[in-house]
């Protein structure tokens, strides 16, 4: 029995090139974890991504600490805010003059950001070559790109932001926010964002567009096991991710779940059906009805229909990571004192596939289609899929799949076959 995955291995996108492309990459930022924003939580995303692709990883940041998320970490106090250096540049950079301080500051960062670099092939750089915070570490990190590949990650650009002003925009080295540096990669995450990058930098650059993505085990704080059991549970590829969290017993009517998965899967649809599945040790008709079901579900359909029980212990945490990966739930027993889990269903904003236990007449219905019979199963699915909270799930989960984003976008950037202007 596998001891941290959950199903049996899928043929996933983007598995292929951990093998043939393994790297050595460097992600730089101000800022990092447990600092919490977009730029933030991408660096994190990134990170973790490209270390679960088999590329050697390492987060550079002025500020942070290590989130033991399997890539190397280190913090560069010299491009701290609290940098002495830092300091008395801006002092007198905030009053639109430089001195000395600048370059002596540069300096120091070449010095400290070379022998770094030269351990890694490429470095992801986040924000720094479009936005004013320290601007002696765009000049350094401009004077080490041309012996360096650099790739820069353009969340923000002052120099077309009404937030923040450039005290001597058309000035050197103020005029860096406007410059578009060769040898230096621009990517944008989106197709207006690249548009803003083209018209604000001279001479205009070629920007490749790479959207974001959300990494699942971060943004739910999932378990280690549910971790390392998303590329085998394939979520991105599901239209539906059921969940039926139940003992395996006659009364609560498993068989009738994997009815309803299987025709949909022979329908040609691709649902997932995930059951906790803890075994009733005190019922010797529980344990041979679970014997049944587990004997009876045809080798075709063990992709679509997973006990998670059969895998790991269902802890709390545990259940909590099911009910956050789940878009609905399906709870059809055949008697109930209650059924509290179309309590919990609600409170995770999971639409409800049930036949009429206590629970679903306590909240009068909402939320929820009643499901007696398969001749339902098509009046269920358009309920289902007229859910905004469903088809907004679902799009976010076929459409910014980190795997597929991975595969279409960073392995040709990563290989050099999109490049600098």
């Amino acid at each position: 029995m596998p001891a941290s995955r959950l199903g049996p291995p899928l043929d996933l996108p983007g598995s292929p090139f951990a093998a043939r492309l393994l790297m050595r990459i460097a992600l730089l930022h101000y800022s990092s974890w447990p600092e919490i924003g977009g730029v933030e939580n991408m660096l994190r995303d990134q990170a973790t991504l490209l270390t679960r692709k088999g590329h050697e990883v390492v987060v550079l940041s002025g500020l942070g600490q290590d989130p033991i998320d399997g890539y190397d970490f280190a913090v560069l106090p010299e491009i701290a805010p609290s940098f002495k250096l830092y300091q008395e540049m801006r002092a007198i950079m905030d009053h639109g003059q430089t001195d000395q301080s600048f370059h002596k500051y540069r300096a120091l960062l070449v010095e400290t950001l070379k022998p770094i670099l030269e351990q890694v092939e490429v470095t992801i750089v986040h924000n720094v070559f479009t936005m004013h915070f320290n601007l002696a570490l765009t000049q350094a990190l401009v004077d080490l790109s041309k012996e360096h590949r650099m790739i820069a990650w353009t969340h923000d650009l002052v120099a077309s932001s009404g937030d923040y002003s450039l005290a001597n925009p058309t000035k050197s080295p103020w005029n860096l926010m406007s410059t578009a540096h060769p040898n230096v990669l621009y990517v944008a995450a989106s197709e207006q964002r690249r548009a803003e990058i083209e018209a604000t930098l001279k001479p205009a650059p070629s920007v490749m567009v790479v959207p974001n993505f959300v990494d699942l085990g971060r943004l739910y704080g999932l378990s280690l096991e549910m971790r390392e059991s998303l590329d085998a549970l394939a979520l991105a590829e599901r239209e539906f991710v059921f969940l039926l969290p139940s003992r395996i017993m006659p009364r609560k009517n498993v068989e009738f779940a994997i009815q309803i998965v299987t025709t949909l899967r022979m329908s040609g649809r691709n649902p997932l059906l995930l059951i906790t599945g803890a075994p009733d040790q005190n019922s010797a008709a529980a344990a041979n009805y679970s014997k049944f079901i587990h004997d009876t579900l045809p080798a075709k359909m063990q992709r679509y229909i997973v006990f998670v029980h059969d895998y790991f212990t269902v802890k709390e945490e545990i259940m909590r990571d099911l009910y956050m990966m789940a878009d609905c739930l399906i709870y059809c027993s055949r008697k109930e004192g209650f059924g509290l889990p179309i309590l919990e269903a609600a409170l995770h904003r999971l639409p409800i596939w049930c036949n009429g236990v206590p629970s679903f007449w306590a909240v009068e219905g909402e939320g929820a289609f009643m499901i007696n019979d398969p001749s339902q199963l098509d009046a269920a699915v358009t309920w289902l899929e007229q859910q905004s909270t469903f088809r907004l799930q679902r799009l976010v989960r076929h459409s910014f799949d980190s795997n597929a984003i991975y595969t279409q976008y960073y392995v040709p950037m990563l290989e050099g076959e999109v490049v600098a202007a």
